[in-house]
């Protein structure tokens, strides 16, 4: 059975909420100035401004959530196919990003 309230709290370790933020600042970097992603710049702002703050715990949106879980997910499955593809060196400097990728998802968002 579903819960019928989710918890919009966040108790992220030092690591996850770096690795959050600078996900998050590449992110704006990219779409900043384009008019069309208006409403994504301000949740990713919105964000970054939570993950930048020392409140613990963070409380987020449910669109917030949607958005991080989703580019979490994204990136978790780029950097799979970027291993399979990859040299050794490469394999060996993607390997623990997507760790840590893997580790936020089924530690905050996977039910």
């Amino acid at each position: 059975m579903k819960p019928l309230f989710k918890n919009y709290n966040f108790d992220f370790d030092a690591s996850e909420k770096k690795l959050l933020q600078t996900m998050v600042k590449q992110i704006l970097r990219q779409i900043e100035g384009d008019n069309r992603y208006i409403t994504e710049i301000r949740i990713y702002q919105s964000l970054n401004e939570k993950l930048s703050s020392s409140q613990s715990p963070i409380r987020l949106t449910k669109e917030e959530i949607k958005r991080l879980e989703l580019q979490l997910t994204e990136n978790a499955k780029l950097l799979r196919e970027k291993i399979k593809k990859s040299i050794f060196f490469m394999k060996w400097i993607y390997k623990p990003l997507l760790k840590q990728y893997e580790n936020i998802l089924n530690k905050h968002f996977k039910q």
